[in-house]
């Protein structure tokens, strides 16, 4: 039991670099969905701030110790930047669920169909891309950045 414990713990950690688009210093992929609450979300009316997408899902552990340091960068940056939690692949009322527990308060949007996950080549998660505010990629990882200031310019 304990073995197929680290196993899930491993996948949801580690993966293997993406291949293919997108990566740092390339534009990010268009994102159109729905948000928590039924509005429409596009990533493009996002354009002019930089953001931070969150790739996150309401079984994933590690995805759920992060909550906290987003929280404090939405405390830090304000409205600065924008913070997409991007919710992978589970039904609206269980990432709603998930995010009224862990106390999400910033924006969740949904990918119901994984299509959102597999234009940014999601591998494992959480999964943190930081675009600048011509919505270029500059930042790619399992975590977030120690200093985020390089990336608000």
């Amino acid at each position: 039991m304990l073995n197929l414990l680290w196993m899930v713990v491993l996948a949801c950690r580690l993966g293997t670099a993406p291949v293919g688009l997108p990566v740092v210093g390339q534009p990010a992929p268009a994102i159109s969905s729905v948000a928590l609450g039924g509005a429409p979300f596009s990533l493009s009316a996002l354009r002019g701030t930089p953001v931070v997408l969150v790739f996150w899902a309401s079984w994933c552990g590690p995805c759920r110790e992060e909550v906290p340091e987003i929280a404090a960068l939405v405390q830090q940056y304000g409205e600065t930047v924008h913070v997409v939690s991007l919710n992978a692949g589970e039904s609206p009322p269980v990432a709603a669920d998930a995010a009224e527990r862990w106390g999400i308060d910033w924006l969740v949007v949904f990918d119901p169909d994984g299509q959102i996950q597999a234009n940014y080549h999601v591998n494992a998660i959480p999964l943190v891309v930081i675009l600048d505010r011509e919505g270029t990629i500059r930042y790619r990882d399992f975590t977030l950045p120690e200093d985020l200031s390089p990336f608000m310019d």
